[in-house]
């Protein structure tokens, strides 16, 4: 084949990358030759085939693009070191097409294109969202991910249907994002990850010039496109970073890799390591279990600001920075950019690009319904507006005023908890309200203590703490209760499971062996497993979830969360942002699994 008929050779699918060129950001041939010579560093031997900014003409409109493709060798994933001969042989192209004020990318097995990606702006959420959105249009899938901050929280979810505007339930749609979508139009799929600002439809590959049309098709109709409320206008609202960029003030971030836990488990990332350089100058790779250290960064940590700098209060990294650009938030750690993740393409890139890339991190702002996530910002219209409904599943004991401990002391022969715990209270306010009460507490509990009766199961999870309206302290038991929810009906074998602890004594965590029954209630274990297994059965059946604390003060809460919606500065407005998104998080956990919750406090 001569060039010409390489080029009619080549079929692409319709699924790109696209990008506005708001700023009219010049592109010149020496800046895609630099751009094909950096994503074309590892290849082998000549380019295949090399173009650099031809022209076609597409219904009047001249369309310039640049496409290459190459070679490169890769070892392979199931070996350790590099074998002779035990090579990889791959192909990677790129295709970069200008259209109008507009470019869009098609790409495989290339990394490397940051640097020229960041100068263009991606879709507006609003625009990608609602695109390919009419009445007529059958929303087949979406994928959705939690804007809140709890770190036990569901964390992301997929819903399929013919149609989900049938079945989709709007309640606490307020609390997710829209990550990604296929809808349905006449039978032409199209699927969109508003994240990335990628467009896929569905269907045949076509001719790079081919490619080209569609790509200029889609853009007149971006341009074409006016704003207007979808049946999607139920998931949180985007917001634009650029104009509240300089208003907004980080006060947490959590971190999330949901992502990164799929792409090591599909295959994508084959291994990771730390590339360091030995004395001699020899560069040197060790290999790392990075999944066994990353738990210790999902959680919910604070960011405190010094010099217009923001640093993450992190335990395992100490050099975690917030980064506010131009377009977005980023992440900044040096130690972080020392660990190399390699995917099965043979490409490499660093864990502090990937988490930037992949938007793996959630962050809060002094304004109060105002969520950083997959690189936008986004609003909670919701938050400030339900917080006379969220005060609702409080309920406030003058005796928590008196409490001292969770649990008090022990001796061997004591068979009730202390008077002044928070189980004491707990025992005493609400066991008799049900045929059997259980102490679950310790080992792989499933609550402190579980009542049940005949249509209804109750988890109860207590907390002590000596620091008065903790955000801390709250997280940790709304943690403990989302991680449990499913345990408000678990399987038969589960409860066979329970039934040698439950029908044991109580021992203390220093090991004291009490006489303190874990049967409260009731006549045997048995009935009760048997009565908690009807329930679950139970046409009627519901469950519950009661958080009891002696921290927080209900009269307090309501005060300060009044002072948050009037926008008045005061001590505990940071603690009280982050319990008031732990609230939203725990109700709508409840709602998802149709369940109640209430939360007992102090007056």
């Amino acid at each position: 084949m001569n060039e010409q008929q390489k080029l009619e050779n080549i079929i692409i699918n319709e699924n790109a990358y696209f990008f506005s060129n708001d700023n009219n950001i010049r592109i010149t041939n020496s800046k895609i030759n630099l751009l094909f010579r950096e994503v074309s560093s590892v290849k082998s031997g000549n380019y295949l085939l090399k173009k650099i900014r031809e022209t076609i003409n597409v219904d009047g409109i001249n369309i310039i693009y640049s496409f290459c493709t190459f070679k490169f060798n890769s070892k392979p994933t199931f070996i350790d070191k590099v074998v002779n001969d035990w090579i990889e042989t791959k192909l990677a192209y790129l295709l970069i097409v200008e259209v109008n004020d507009h470019i869009v990318i098609s790409r495989k097995n290339i990394s490397k294109v940051q640097d020229f990606v960041k100068q263009f702006n991606a879709l507006d959420y609003s625009i990608l969202s609602t695109l390919f959105v009419t009445d007529e249009t059958l929303l087949e899938k979406f994928n959705l991910k939690n804007l809140n901050v709890s770190d036990k929280a569901l964390r992301e979810k997929s819903l399929e249907a013919i149609d989900l505007r049938e079945n989709f339930s709007a309640l606490g749609a307020n609390n997710y994002m829209l990550n990604s979508l296929r809808v349905n139009n006449n039978d032409e799929k199209i699927s969109l990850s508003l994240n990335s600002s990628r467009i896929n439809k569905l269907g045949r590959k076509n001719s790079i010039e081919q490619f080209c049309g569609w790509a200029k098709n889609l853009i007149d109709q971006i341009n074409g496109h006016t704003d207007r409320a979808t049946f999607l206008s139920v998931f949180a609202e985007p917001q634009d970073y650029e104009s509240l960029k300089d208003s907004i003030t980080p006060i947490s971030v959590l971190f999330v890799f949901s992502k990164l836990y799929n792409d090591f488990e599909n295959g994508i990332i084959n291994r990771s390591f730390i590339e360091y350089i030995h004395n001699d100058g020899e560069i040197i790779e060790r290999n790392i279990d990075l999944l066994k250290h990353l738990n210790k960064f999902e959680r919910l940590s604070k960011v405190e600001e010094d010099n217009n700098l923001y640093f993450i209060n992190n335990n395992s990294v100490n050099d975690i920075q917030l980064r506010f650009n131009e377009k977005s938030i980023s992440i900044r750690s040096q130690k972080l950019k020392s660990i190399i993740l390699e995917r099965d393409n043979g490409t490499q890139l660093s864990l502090i690009d990937y988490i930037n890339t992949s938007g793996g991190y959630v962050i809060n702002f002094e304004n109060i319904d105002l969520v950083y996530s997959n690189r936008k910002l986004f609003k909670d219209n919701r938050l400030l507006g339900n917080i006379e409904h969220f005060m609702k599943i409080f309920i406030s004991h003058p005796e928590l005023n008196n409490s001292l401990s969770e649990k008090g002391s022990f001796i061997p022969v004591q068979i009730d908890f202390n008077n002044n715990s928070l189980f004491k209270f707990v025992e005493d306010t609400y066991l008799n309200d049900f045929d059997y009460f259980i102490c679950d507490d310790l080992g792989r509990e499933w609550a402190d203590h579980i009542g049940i009766n005949e249509d209804k199961i109750v988890l109860f999870h207590s907390k002590f703490d000596t620091t008065q309206f903790s955000a801390s302290a709250f997280q940790d038991i709304v943690g403990q209760a989302q991680k449990n929810l499913g345990n408000v009906s678990p399987q038969d074998y589960q409860l066979d499971g329970k039934r040698d602890f439950w029908n044991s004594q109580y021992i203390s965590t220093t090991g004291v062996a009490t006489s303190i029954n874990r049967l409260r209630k009731g006549d045997n274990i048995n009935n009760a497993i048997n009565l908690y297994k009807s329930a679950t059965n139970n046409p009627n059946f519901h469950g519950e979830v009661h958080l009891v604390i002696n921290f927080i003060s209900k009269s307090n809460l309501e005060t300060n969360l009044k002072l948050l919606k009037a926008n008045t500065p005061f001590g505990q407005r940071n603690e009280t942002i982050q319990i008031l998104w732990f609230i939203s998080s725990l109700i709508a956990s409840t709602q998802e699994v149709n369940t109640n919750v209430f939360i007992h406090t102090k007056p």
